[in-house]
């Protein structure tokens, strides 16, 4: 008779499950955020290099 409420204990406990991986997700973000920035930004900078580039090399002389 003791385990007649197992329903409700399986879902209390994938509850908390999801919590620490939810937890772990936001600290992993919070972590990794400041660099993937960094990376994006530099991402940014060398096409916006590279287009002026291009630009400046297909211009016809005059």
């Amino acid at each position: 008779m003791i385990l007649k409420n197992q329903k409700g204990q399986s879902a209390t406990e994938y509850m908390l499950i999801i919590a620490i991986v939810v937890l772990g997700l936001v600290a992993a973000a919070s972590t990794l955020l400041p660099k993937f920035k960094q990376g994006v930004d530099a991402l940014g900078d060398n096409v916006i290099k590279t287009l002026e580039t291009t630009y400046d090399n297909a211009r016809p002389e005059k």
